[in-house]
């Protein structure tokens, strides 16, 4: 459910997002803002660990090893 806050805008700042989305869509383009920001989405495997790489990984034409 929703909640009401108060935030306090700079001036260029409100002004700017009156400009841009109009008076009566400041929540919603803060929300999505504040969402994207805090929220990241997960990283790929290899973007989990920086030593994680796809150096090494072996080519699939080459030929596989015989157990």
């Amino acid at each position: 459910m929703p909640q009401k806050t108060t935030v306090i805008l700079q001036d260029e700042v409100y002004e700017y997002l009156v400009k841009k989305v109009g008076r009566r869509k400041i929540s919603e383009t803060i929300n999505k803002i504040l969402t994207k920001h805090l929220f990241t989405s997960k990283k790929s495997m290899f973007g989990a660990d920086p030593w994680l790489t796809t150096e090494g990984l072996r080519d699939e034409e080459e030929p596989h090893e015989s157990p």
